[in-house]
């Protein structure tokens, strides 16, 4: 049976054991918050960077969003454009179409009429020739009456209607002038 002293020297050794065992769980324990502290600031400093990289990108992503939407102002004026130059040349067409057929019909009359005159003038200068005189006299006097007085001229054919023209209102973007924040300095 062991001794009261070797009892006590085991429990003195046991308790030296628990002290080196606690004395290296304390600095365990310190260098683990110590750790933590240096992850936590980095952490933190990881957070502000995200932080301003989400401005950045923010901002700049607004930036793009606001030159788009200017130029589909652009776009929308072009198509605008773009439907008037068509327009036009539908109007241009059709007048063209309609002078084409008129001329067209104009010139057959013009021939057939001409052929006419001809045929009679030289009927009615062989058959009286005095009264052919008198005629040729009377259109000097027409001629001489419608320089003093001009007969009334007939109006002209109306245009197709006008085709609108668009205006531009341009469209000024906004949030052309950011510039991307500076990183935040390192801590730690």
């Amino acid at each position: 049976m062991p001794s009261i002293q070797d009892v006590a020297d085991q429990i003195n050794a046991k308790l030296d054991e628990i002290n080196v065992n606690t004395a290296q769980t304390a600095v365990r324990s310190g260098e683990i918050k110590a750790e933590l502290q240096t992850l936590n600031t980095r952490v933190s400093e990881l957070d502000s960077h995200l932080v301003t990289g989400l401005a950045n990108l923010a901002a700049g992503l607004f930036a793009i969003w606001e030159v788009e939407k200017a130029s589909l102002v652009q776009l929308e004026h072009h198509s605008a454009q773009h439907d008037t130059m068509i327009c036009l040349q539908e109007n241009t067409n059709e007048l063209l179409c309609g002078i084409t057929r008129k001329l067209t019909a104009q010139i057959e009359i013009g021939r057939a009429v001409a052929a006419a005159v001809q045929r009679l003038d030289g009927i009615a200068e062989r058959a009286e020739p005095a009264a052919a005189g008198d005629f040729d006299r009377l259109l000097q006097v027409k001629d001489r009456l419608a320089e003093c007085c001009p007969p009334p001229v007939d109006k002209p054919e109306p245009c197709p209607e006008p085709c609108a023209v668009p205006d531009l209102k341009p469209y000024r973007p906004r949030g052309q002038g950011w510039k991307p924040q500076t990183a935040p300095d390192r801590v730690g």
